[in-house]
């Protein structure tokens, strides 16, 4: 990671020839404005590289946005940098054990309960970064959860729907399939979208059938209202294609090298080896099957990066939705000096037509 040095940082907050106003007066308009700045995009587009930077120019710190850095023993796997080496806090990383059961209301509950008390109340410019986007639109975005995305409250009869439903799906495997009959029966329009496999959503969608009496499916066009809380700038990082996936090869190989399989099989060895934490996050739930015998250690390699693309293929479409985002192609940048210069420029234009 490139992280700049003070005189770098002095030479972009003095560069008066690029900005107008000058570095302070855009600071401080953010401050006045309890303005929110969020680095999204899909994996490995250097959102990391460009949020620790800002970071440091901006004398703040970073609330990550991913609902696998949230546990305690990811690490590898989910590309966690050491804060302390770079000099920058970061906020919702290693806060549960992989065996806790997360949602997207609990996170957005806690994170917007960081941007208040550690940011916003110590006068400092809360800086969001991360690729999962249904969890950065639960924090600035003022929308309503069961589980997942529609618009009721979340009580403890919620949680026993839902973990009653995987309770049973756990003890008998074909019951996954008479959840995704019934919730055809309940709720086609929704049904007709998902896997007969993917047992999250249809768990999902049930436990809002059984505690609403809506279908899931009737909640989806309330999403589409795409307006935030908060002041906030999104900035979205784009590369080339074949660059994206050259850089997800050289990652997945440098993770291999790190010592991933040791990780994994330490946490198995804590008991972890069931929990969905490490079921399902990519490049965790690859190296378990190798620790099961099911494949070789190449075969493993090649399903990370394959299901590391198809994972940023998936964050893409999620973002590409959101018209809010200011897309920036990483690649035309020759260094990151001038990357973050135009950032910049891009938070004085956004909170400046807020101000006005």
């Amino acid at each position: 990671m490139k992280i700049l040095g003070k005189n770098e940082i002095f030479n972009i907050r003095n560069n008066i020839k690029f900005f107008n106003p000058d570095f302070l007066s855009i600071r401080q308009l953010m401050l006045k404005k309890k303005f929110i700045a969020a680095i999204c995009g899909p994996t490995c587009s250097g959102k990391s590289i460009l949020a620790f930077n800002l970071a440091k120019i901006f004398d703040t710190d970073i609330i990550s946005i991913d609902s696998m850095q949230v546990y305690s023993g990811l690490d590898i796997g989910t590309d966690k940098y050491d804060p302390a080496e770079i000099g920058v806090h970061q906020y919702m990383t290693d806060i549960f054990e992989p065996d806790h059961k997360l949602t997207v209301v609990e996170f957005r509950d806690i994170c917007r309960n960081v941007i208040e008390e550690e940011f916003f109340k110590k006068d400092r410019i809360p800086l969001l970064a991360g690729g999962s986007g249904l969890y950065l639109r639960a924090v600035i975005d003022e929308l309503d959860f069961t589980t997942g995305n529609c618009n009721c409250n979340i009580a403890g009869e919620d949680k026993k729907v839902r973990e009653g439903l995987y309770n049973e799906i756990e003890r008998n495997s074909s019951s996954l399939l008479k959840f995704y009959m019934k919730l055809q029966e309940v709720d086609p329009l929704y049904c007709a979208r998902i896997s007969p496999n993917d047992k999250k959503r249809i768990v999902r969608a049930l436990e809002v059938y059984t505690v609403t009496g809506r279908p899931f499916s009737s909640f989806q066009n309330k999403w589409q209202t795409r307006k935030s809380i908060y002041n906030c700038c999104m900035i979205g990082l784009l590369t080339e294609k074949e660059k994206l996936h050259a850089s997800i090869e050289k990652r997945v190989d440098m993770m291999l090298e790190k010592g991933l399989i040791n990780e994994v099989e330490g946490l198995v060895k804590k008991g972890y080896k069931d929990n969905n934490s490490l079921k399902q996050a990519v490049g965790y739930k690859e190296v378990l099957k190798y620790l099961n015998g099911d494949i070789n250690i190449d075969i493993c390699r090649q399903e990370i990066i394959k299901n590391t693309k198809r994972l940023a293929k998936k964050q893409m479409t999620w973002f590409k939705a959101d018209s809010r985002i200011n897309w920036i192609r990483t690649d035309n940048y020759d260094n990151i000096s001038d990357l973050i210069m135009h950032v910049i420029n891009i938070f004085w234009k956004d909170v400046s037509n807020e101000y006005n």
